[in-house]
């Protein structure tokens, strides 16, 4: 194996030869929001509190930790979108301390041989949800889309701000936009309502990012194959995290050269759940680069939902997923 880690990841991310089976969780330095909760003024501190926005977010143990926007304390509705510019303040990055939080986000690898993703949660549609609630947001789409389009326009302004910190302080590699559109079984609006509505702005975002010399992935959990063309227009160069609930070999077997599916294991499944056994997760990952691992532009993405408090706990709770792997990845051909 000639290329490093991050010469095989972000060839992979371009498009071009690797030589591996390239591994997100491995190969990557996760900063911002993904392995963690990201910067403050995004999902609000660690263990809950509020946003750059005024949105108060916990983080409850039934959920492993992750932080949500409380319930019942939403800053709009469906009717006072229309007044988002009197009601919504927008975080002041200038305040932020980026150098202190790329310098402890980055120890946690080796920029030199991983590449940096910074990932930016709350993409524009999230962020609408994180104001309202998710029903509130599909309501206020339906009834007042040029508004829900005009504040999340403005999120995306907001978003390429954050892009140029990204770029001076943690000199990322990629830059992730969390924003998810799907559940298990479909898209939260109709493909249409996408097009219209959300892919724009996410366009919008990825061709900002390009300008700052970062490669674009759109991050969408659930069941959204369905926008795989449009995720290509985007200029999205990667999908993460896709889930088995999506046609993972068919979306390769047709789009492999033109973008990249990061994903695959059973989140959702046994091999995803706290107390699933090691064995469990090894034999998942085995499923993973079975049935993806030899398609062109697959990049394998596992892990185990435990809580995203404790770092350490996190990253142990994991370790057999990350063995494994390892182990494994070598003895697979990429067909090209």
């Amino acid at each position: 194996m000639g290329m490093t880690q991050k010469e095989n990841y972000l060839a992979a991310l371009r498009h071009e030869r690797y030589e591996y089976v390239p591994s997100f969780t491995t190969d990557t330095i996760s900063a911002g929001f993904g392995a963690l909760n990201g910067p403050a003024f995004e999902k609000g501190p660690d263990g809950g509190g509020y946003d750059g926005f005024g949105v108060r977010w916990v983080a409850p143990a039934t959920g492993a930790g992750a932080a949500i926007p409380a319930p019942g304390e939403f800053l709009l509705d469906s009717e006072s979108i229309v007044d988002w510019k009197k009601l919504v303040k927008f975080p002041d990055l200038a305040h932020f301390d980026w150098e202190e939080a790329s310098k402890r986000e980055l120890s946690m690898g080796d920029p030199a041989v991983q590449a940096v993703d910074f990932g930016s949660g709350n993409g524009p549609f999230e962020r609408l949800a994180a104001m309202m609630g998710f029903e509130e947001a599909l309501i206020a789409m339906a009834m007042e889309p040029e508004a829900c389009y005009d504040f999340m326009s403005a999120v995306v302004d907001y978003k390429i701000d954050v892009m140029e910190n990204v770029r001076k302080y943690y000199h990322a590699d990629i830059f992730t936009n969390y924003d998810d559109i799907a559940t298990q079984q479909c898209t939260f609006m109709s493909p249409d309502t996408y097009r219209r509505l959300i892919k724009p702005l996410h366009t919008r975002m990825n061709e900002a990012a390009k300008s700052f010399g970062m490669i674009p992935v759109q991050h969408t959990c659930g069941k959204a194959d369905a926008l795989i063309e449009d995720y290509i227009e985007t200029g999205a160069a990667a999908w993460t995290s896709v889930q088995p609930a999506n046609d993972i070999v068919g979306i390769l077997e047709k789009y492999g050269d033109k973008i990249c599916l990061i994903g695959g294991y059973d989140t959702n499944g046994r091999p995803g759940q706290p107390d699933a056994s090691a064995e469990e997760m090894r034999a998942e990952v085995h499923r993973c680069l079975d049935t993806y691992g030899s398609h062109r532009g697959y990049i394998f993405f596992g892990f185990r939902l435990t809580s995203t408090l404790d770092p350490a706990e996190y990253m142990q709770g994991m370790a057999p997923i990350f063995e494994e792997f390892l182990k494994c990845r070598g003895q697979v051909k990429v067909k090209f």
